[in-house]
């Protein structure tokens, strides 16, 4: 080849008005490669000296500028020596004009349709991020318009890039390789990536491939295979935190028509994610998440032809949804389904780890479930499958191996929806609350519409060897948190089964009750009105129950209780405390439990002053009621004497018991010159017993009951 000295004047003419010409469609130059192309061959001036000196000024279109643009090349060198340099450059392909731009090309050929660059350098600025001594090579077919570029050694953001760039007449292509690059020094790069980078403290490293193509100024399709490790995130309220996060996004995309099309996939392998539902730990068990899309510009609305996220041995779910992306993001379609998982390691590794209630966390789940989600426009609806499921609450506070709480065998269609709901069915084998009481098997169809759960037909639900008839029940969401409402009625329940079921001594009788009306709210369940429970043959009228923390650590209970026409032959055969005969009614005031233990209460038991029934006491309850009361017998005739009869005529009796800091301070139905009447004789033979103890530690007190239903003699000390 000659060297450009030995040129004829025609020549150079010639080649400059060529590409003078290419000039004119300034389409040809979309990227930086481009820009180089035009101003290796853009119109120059020449002046005397060892080199042409190209002084171009300032070229460009409405696309792209070139500012201060200088080309010089060396006449003395057999290898076509030249530099390009330009003050600015100026490009909508570019996230920052390149300043400072020298291109040096130590080994060149210029011939008559080509000019190439087998050795060549840039130094440039970018961002403030300095370029030097890039390694490049560029090969330029004027009559065909088609530009070779290598660049090598590029750094930004921490990391080394290598671009390969082709262009002609119709098209233009880019490879693109990089590694290393540090996450959070992108933003620095190009502003449209510093409030993501900023707003989720993001940074990793990450190694790319990219392979982009397109027409002029336009992106026509590309794909790319991005290696991220290390990955940390964090939004500002800490609600969304990602550590150590390791895998591969990969994927393609096209235009046709207008319109988007493309297909992506991310693969995690390591590391942590946490947000405000749910835990991930991809690091016990790799996620992927796959999608397939387009995008119509005209309707600037995105459409998920297909999505897909497997999480294997936990969650496998598909849909398809429709993205608004005019003036705000919005949802406009979406259909997602999951295949049956099973709820124990999902719910035990993905939520229970983010759950800050202790009654949840003491909940073991079991079985499987499936999950539809459907949403248009402003309707959402969603159905939830259950299959053999098993719930159990409270196994740690009762710590017994059965829980406060359990369901077995569950099965079921749960039905919800923003707007109007089908029905809900579910049903259940069996359960129990609080250790023994049994749940039988029970149906119950309901409805889940908004912020409400309502029953939507009566339920019966089998207790013991009776059954809770559920009348009504709702539920909505308030601002405190959930309300519920419900109403029924308990038939009868024999007492014989209640304390087998609890661990009491053996009672009898049975237990039914009406509840007018009950509601939940901020964690305390109340009962509306009065409810009234039969036992002993006679009536109790429970006024102002309250119930907080029911299946917690520390239950609590605050009532008013009121006893009618107690018989109180049934309830002293039920406790073996002796045989009374008459009625027996009374009051507990300001009643209060806690963990079921009485911590304070004002009690007061008596005989009705319209009894007219027949009042008779043997001889093992007049031992029982002495001893409680801390008294001997007092009568005309001797104990010893008072040993021949069965049992003995009363008037009258009662005691009082007010609880207070562990204290019973105690009383009976009169005051007597030492103490009080616990039992004011009447008839022949007559007895009187007295009390003496105003004060009685609330232990020993219960002590000494325990061992009379038991059927011992209490302990005096």
């Amino acid at each position: 080849m000659q060297p450009l000295w030995r040129l004829s004047v025609t020549g150079a003419i010639d080649i400059f008005q060529r590409v003078c010409s290419r000039l004119n469609n300034p389409a040809y130059f979309f990227n930086l490669a481009g820009i180089f192309g035009a101003l290796l061959l853009a119109p120059f001036a020449l002046t005397a000296s060892d080199y042409f000196s190209l002084s171009l000024g300032n070229i460009g279109d409405e696309e792209w500028q070139a500012q201060g643009v200088v080309l010089q090349l060396d006449l003395q060198s057999p290898q076509d020596r030249f530099i390009l340099s330009a003050d600015e450059i100026r490009h909508p392909g570019l996230p920052a004009p390149v300043r400072t731009l020298r291109f040096a090309c130590q080994s060149g050929k210029i011939e008559d349709d080509r000019i190439s660059c087998q050795e060549g350098l840039i130094d440039f600025s970018l961002n403030g991020q300095e370029q030097r001594r890039i390694t490049s090579r560029i090969d330029w077919k004027i009559s065909s318009q088609l530009i070779d570029i290598y660049l090598d050694n590029i750094t930004l953001s921490g990391g080394k890039f290598t671009a390969e760039m082709k262009l002609d007449k119709q098209q233009w292509r880019l490879l693109l390789r990089g590694r290393d690059v540090e996450i959070n020094k992108l933003e620095k790069l190009h502003a449209a990536l510093a409030e993501p980078i900023g707003w989720l403290s993001l940074n990793g490293r990450f190694g790319l491939s990219m392979d982009l193509s397109g027409r002029g100024a336009q992106l026509h399709r590309g794909s790319t295979r991005i290696n991220f490790t290390d990955v940390n995130f964090s939004d500002q309220s800490g609600n969304y935190i990602g550590q150590g996060l390791t895998g591969e996004w990969r994927g393609g995309f096209s235009l046709s028509k207008g319109s988007w099309s493309g297909k992506q996939q991310m693969d995690i392998s390591a590391g942590e994610v946490l947000t405000p539902l749910f835990y991930l730990s991809p690091s016990s068990h790799p996620l992927s998440l796959e999608t397939a899309y387009r995008y119509q510009t005209n309707k600037s609305l995105i459409t998920l032809d297909t999505f897909k996220f497997s999480q294997p041995e936990r969650l496998d779910i598909t849909g398809s949804a429709d993205i608004s992306v005019e003036n705000e993001t919005r949802l406009v379609a979406l259909n997602l389904t999951s295949k049956a998982a099973d709820l124990a390691p999902l719910f035990r590794d993905n939520v229970l780890p983010v759950l800050a209630n202790p009654q949840l966390e003491d909940m073991e789940l079991a079985g499987q479930f499936a999950v539809d989600i459907t949403h248009l426009e402003n309707n959402t609806q969603l159905r939830v499958g259950l299959e053999d499921v098993y719930i159990e609450q409270g196994l740690q506070v009762r710590g017994d191996g059965k829980g406060q709480f359990a369901l077995y065998d569950l099965d079921g269609e749960i039905n919800w929806s923003s707007g109007l709901a089908k029905e809900s069915h579910l049903s259940w084998q069996g359960g129990h609350l609080f250790g023994g009481i049994t749940l039988g098997a029970t149906a119950v169809d309901l409805n889940l519409s908004g912020g409400a759960v309502s029953l939507v037909k009566q339920a019966s639900i089998p207790i013991l060897d009776g059954k809770l008839q559920a009348e009504k029940f709702a539920l909505e969401q308030g601002e405190s948190g959930p309300k519920v409402q419900f109403q029924g009625y308990l038939t009868p329940i024999s007492m014989a089964t209640i304390s087998s079921a609890v661990g009491w001594p053996p009672l009898a009788g049975q237990l039914s009750g009406m509840i007018p009306g009950l509601s939940y709210e901020n964690g305390v369940i109340a009962v509306n009105g009065v409810a009234l429970v039969k036992i002993f043959d006679g009536e109790i009228v429970i006024r102002d129950l309250k119930l907080d923390d029911l299946f917690g650590a520390l239950p609590a209970l605050s009532a008013d209780l009121e006893l009618k026409d107690i018989e109180l032959e049934t309830l002293t055969r039920a406790f073996s405390f002796g045989k009374i005969t008459g009625k027996l009614e009374g009051r507990v005031d300001d009643l209060r439990l806690e963990d079921w233990a009485p911590v304070s209460f004002n009690a007061a038991f008596y005989t009705p002053e319209d009894d007219d029934s027949r009042h008779r006491i043997n001889q093992k309850a007049v031992d029982n009621i002495s001893n409680l009361g801390g008294s001997g017998v007092s009568g005309a005739i001797s104990r010893s004497f008072l040993r021949m009869f069965e049992d003995f005529g009363y008037d009258r009796l009662g005691i009082s018991c007010r609880l207070e800091r562990g204290v019973c301070h105690m009383g009976g139905i009169e005051a007597a010159d030492r103490g009080y009447y616990l039992v004011k004789g009447g008839g022949l033979p007559r007895i009187d017993i007295m009390g003496f103890n105003r004060k009685t530690d609330w232990q020993v007190l219960v002590s000494k009951l325990k061992q009379i239903t038991e059927g011992g003699a209490p302990v005096i000390k």
